[in-house]
C-alpha cells in the first residue's frame, strides 16, 4: 500500500512538472496561466538589485522590464516606437511626444521628467555630446536642443534611439538627479574647438569628483527589484531562477500573450543551455553552436527550429603597429595572405562568412550598402595565398632556412604572440588555429589566453604584450551605420590594442594622429573625417567618406577579419506561435539558413533579444499554443 501511494505521489508530481515545462500553470483562481521559458544570467543574490546601472545590471530581465523612447534593431537599424508617440525635427530642435498613460510598474506615471532625469544623471550617454540641453516642455513633450552645428537628421534619430530612457525613474532617484543637475550648472562651456562633453560642458576638478561621488551613491540606491515601464515585473530572483509576471499597467498589455516569464540560469557551461533546448524545456534560446551540435539537437527534438542570422561583428585580430615587424604594412599583408580563413571559419563558426579584405572597418555584410562600386573594385582582394605571402617576405629581405623557418633581414628568428581573452568563447579556438597555421608557414607563433580582467590592459599601449590581439573586429555595437564600427577601431578599444598613434600634447592631445593616402592618393586626416561624418546631411556624401576609410583600412592591413560571425535563435514550434518564415521550415528541415530577403531578415533579426529587445512580444507576434 505504501509503495502504491508513493507511485501515485510520484506520478502526480511528474504531471505537475510536465505542466510547468509545457508552459502552462494554474493560477490562483484555477485560470490557466501561460508561461514563456528561456535561459539567461544575472548577478546572483544578494548582489542582485533593481538598479540597471549597478555592476552586472539586472541581467536577463532587462528587455522585459525596461524600454526606451524607441527600440533600435541593431542589425537593420529599424526603429520601433516604444514610449514615444512621435518624433519631429525642427531645425536644431527635435521634439518627441511621449505616449499618454504610460506608467512605471510601481504605478507612478512616466513623464518627460523621467527622460530629462535619464540624461541629467546619465550624462555620459553619447547623444549629450551633441546637445545644448534637454528640456521637459510639458509632461508628455521632451525637446532635444542640438548644439550648432547639429548632426544630420538621420544621425539624430540613431543617437536618440539607442538609449534606454525608461531606466531612471525620477520619483525614485530624484535626490541624485537633482544633485547632478546642480553640478552641471557649475560646469563651464568649452572654449576650445573640437572639445566634447555633455551639453558642451567641460566637467573637471571638484565638479567631476562630486559628480563621480554622486554617481557611486546612485549605484548603491537601487530598489530590490527593477522598476521599469516594460511588459513584465520581476517577482522573484534566486541563483538559478528568475520569475517575472505580466505588468497589468503596460501601455500595450493587450498584445502581451504570456502571463509569466521563467528564466533559467544554466551557468557558465554553454552545453547546459543547449541541453535545455534539446529537451524542449525552453521556448527560445540564443546562440549557434558548432554544426554537429545543431544537427544533433534538430535530430533529437523534432519540435525545435534554428534560425541563423548574420551578426554585425567579425572574429579577428588587430596588429600591434608599434612592434616590428608589424610596423611594416607589407609584412602585415603577408600575414593576411598566409592564413587559411576557410579552415579557421569551419572550426570557429562553420556558418560564418569569410572575407576577401584584411579588415575594412565595417562588417562585410555592409559593403554593398556603404562602399561605392568604384572603390570596392580598387580594394586589394586578400585570399589564402601562401606563395604571395612568401613573395612579399622575400621582397622585404626575409629568408627561409632549411628548417622552414623565416628569418628577418638581420637573420633573426621571431616568435610571435597572439593574445586572446580566455573567457571569450568565440576567440581561443580560431586563435589557436591561426597560430598553428603561421607556425606551419614558417613564422613561429603561439597563442596566449589570459583572463579578461588583464587581457585588454596587456594589449593596450602602455604594455603592448602581443603582436596580434584578438577581439570582435569590424563590429558595429549599438546601431549599424558603419561610422559606428569605424570609430570602434580608430577611436576606441580596438585602436588602443592596435597602438594607433595619438597626439601627445597640444589642443589635439589624445586625439588620433593618423594621416594616410586614400584611393585617389590624397592624404586623409582620419580623425577629422570621422568627426565630420555625423554632420554630413547627404547619405551619399557619408557613403563616399566611409568608402575611403574602408579602402585605407584594408590597404594598410590594420588587422585581419577571420570570419563574420553568424549567430542564431532556437524556437520551440510546439509551445509558441509567431515564428518567422513558417512556410519554409519543412523545406529546410528546421535548420533555417541566413536570409537576404529584407522582410524576412527583419523578422529574423527581431528574434534576437540582443538585437531588438523583446520586439515580438510588444508587437503581439508571440503567443502560446
Amino acid at each position: 500500500m505504501q509503495r502504491r501511494k508513493w507511485l501515485i505521489f510520484l506520478f502526480a508530481s511528474l504531471l505537475l512538472i510536465g505542466m510547468f515545462l509545457s508552459g502552462c500553470q494554474s493560477g490562483k483562481n484555477g485560470k490557466r496561466e501561460t508561461v514563456w521559458r528561456q535561459s539567461g544570467g544575472w548577478p546572483k543574490p544578494p548582489l542582485f538589485q533593481g538598479n540597471n546601472f549597478a555592476n552586472g545590471g539586472v541581467g536577463a530581465a532587462y528587455p522585459f522590464v525596461f524600454e526606451g523612447l524607441f527600440q533600435n534593431v541593431r542589425f537593420t537599424d529599424k526603429q520601433y516606437f516604444r514610449l514615444a508617440e512621435s518624433l519631429e525635427h525642427q531645425g536644431n530642435k527635435t521634439i518627441v511626444k511621449i505616449k499618454s498613460g504610460v506608467k512605471w510598474n510601481d504605478g507612478e506615471p512616466f513623464t518627460s521628467k523621467d527622460v530629462w532625469a535619464y540624461y541629467t544623471l546619465n550624462n555620459g550617454a553619447e547623444v549629450t555630446k551633441y546637445l545644448e540641453s534637454i528640456e521637459a516642455v510639458d509632461d508628455l513633450t521632451i525637446a532635444f536642443n542640438w548644439r550648432d552645428p547639429s548632426p544630420a537628421e538621420h544621425m539624430k534619430q540613431l543617437f536618440i534611439g539607442q538609449d534606454g530612457h525608461g531606466t531612471i525613474p525620477y520619483h525614485l532617484y530624484h535626490k541624485y538627479v537633482d544633485k547632478a543637475a546642480e553640478l552641471l550648472k557649475k560646469a563651464k562651456p568649452f572654449t576650445e574647438p573640437n572639445k566634447e562633453g555633455p551639453f558642451g560642458l567641460e566637467i573637471k576638478d571638484e565638479v567631476r569628483e562630486a559628480m563621480d561621488e554622486n554617481w557611486r551613491d546612485f549605484l548603491k540606491a537601487g530598489p530590490d527589484f527593477p522598476v521599469g515601464t516594460g511588459p513584465f515585473i520581476v517577482k522573484k530572483v534566486t541563483a538559478s531562477d528568475m520569475l517575472l509576471e505580466k505588468n497589468p499597467n503596460y501601455w500595450n498589455v493587450e498584445n502581451i500573450h504570456f502571463d509569466k516569464i521563467t528564466i533559467k540560469n544554466p551557468g557558465p557551461d554553454p552545453s547546459a543551455g543547449f541541453a535545455l533546448v534539446r529537451s524542449g524545456n525552453v521556448d527560445w534560446f540564443d546562440g549557434t553552436p558548432p554544426r554537429d551540435i545543431i544537427e544533433s539537437i534538430l535530430k533529437l527534438n523534432k519540435d525545435i527550429a534554428h534560425y541563423k542570422m548574420l551578426d554585425p561583428a567579425s572574429v579577428g585580430m588587430v596588429f600591434n603597429l608599434d612592434r616590428p615587424p608589424f610596423d611594416n604594412k607589407d609584412f602585415r599583408k603577408a600575414i593576411v595572405y598566409a592564413l587559411d580563413r576557410k579552415k579557421i571559419r569551419e572550426i570557429g563558426n562553420y556558418y560564418g562568412q569569410e572575407s576577401d579584405v584584411s579588415m575594412a572597418g565595417m562588417p562585410q555584410s555592409e559593403f554593398d550598402n556603404w562602399i561605392t562600386p568604384e572603390i570596392r573594385d580598387q580594394m586589394e582582394k586578400f585570399t589564402h595565398n601562401p606563395e604571395k605571402a612568401a613573395e612579399i617576405l622575400t621582397n622585404l629581405g626575409w629568408t627561409k632556412g632549411s628548417n622552414g623557418i623565416w628569418r628577418d633581414p638581420e637573420g633573426k628568428v621571431h616568435e610571435f604572440i597572439i593574445g586572446v581573452n580566455g573567457g571569450w568563447q568565440n576567440g581561443p579556438i580560431p586563435g589557436q588555429v591561426a597560430a598553428e597555421q603561421l607556425t606551419e608557414f614558417g613564422l613561429p607563433t603561439k597563442l596566449i589566453a589570459v583572463d579578461g580582467t588583464v587581457y585588454f590592459d596587456n594589449a593596450a599601449k602602455d604594455k603592448g604584450k602581443y603582436d596580434m590581439s584578438m577581439d570582435w573586429v569590424d563590429v558595429s555595437w549599438g546601431f549599424m551605420f558603419p561610422w559606428n564600427s569605424m570609430r570602434n577601431y580608430y577611436w576606441w578599444g580596438l585602436g588602443q590594442m592596435g597602438h594607433l598613434p595619438r597626439y601627445e600634447s597640444g589642443e589635439k592631445q589624445n586625439r588620433l594622429n593618423l594621416h594616410l593616402p586614400g584611393p585617389d592618393g590624397k592624404v586623409i586626416d582620419i580623425d577629422q573625417m570621422l568627426r565630420d561624418i555625423p554632420y554630413m546631411n547627404s547619405v551619399e556624401e557619408q557613403k563616399e567618406a566611409l568608402s575611403k576609410l574602408a579602402w585605407i583600412t584594408n590597404e594598410n592591413a590594420m588587422g585581419m577579419v577571420l570570419f563574420q560571425n553568424v549567430t542564431g535563435a532556437w524556437a520551440n514550434l510546439k509551445t509558441v506561435t509567431g515564428w518567422p518564415r513558417v512556410d519554409e521550415i519543412e523545406k529546410y528541415n528546421r535548420d533555417m539558413p541566413v536570409t537576404t530577403v529584407p522582410e524576412d531578415l527583419q523578422q529574423v533579426a527581431d528574434l534576437n533579444q540582443g538585437f531588438s529587445g523583446i520586439t515580438p512580444f510588444v508587437e503581439g507576434r508571440y503567443a502560446p499554443k
